[in-house]
């Protein structure tokens, strides 16, 4: 899944995947498009309700900072390695 806000030039970005291990993890990058400027940042949760809940606050703290979700046309592919 993933999930990205704007403001002006300011965007996040969530991405909430589960590892070969099992766990999910999300990933948080956010940055600055006028000068390339950002950083990332990665939670590990073992349960995928968990990092759902994690997802829910980060939506609410984006929409409370002014950032609108932005909708994007990505497809996910999932690879059988069974």
């Amino acid at each position: 899944m993933i999930i990205r806000w704007r403001r002006q030039q300011d965007y996040f970005i969530v991405r909430l995947y589960q590892d070969l291990m099992g766990d999910w993890v999300l990933s948080e990058s956010w940055g600055n498009t006028l000068n390339n400027k950002g950083s990332v940042h990665h939670t590990i949760f073992h349960c995928y309700h968990e990092a759902r809940a994690q997802l829910r606050e980060i939506s609410r703290k984006q929409k409370s900072l002014g950032f609108k979700k932005t909708v994007s046309k990505e497809q996910q592919i999932e690879l059988d390695f069974g």
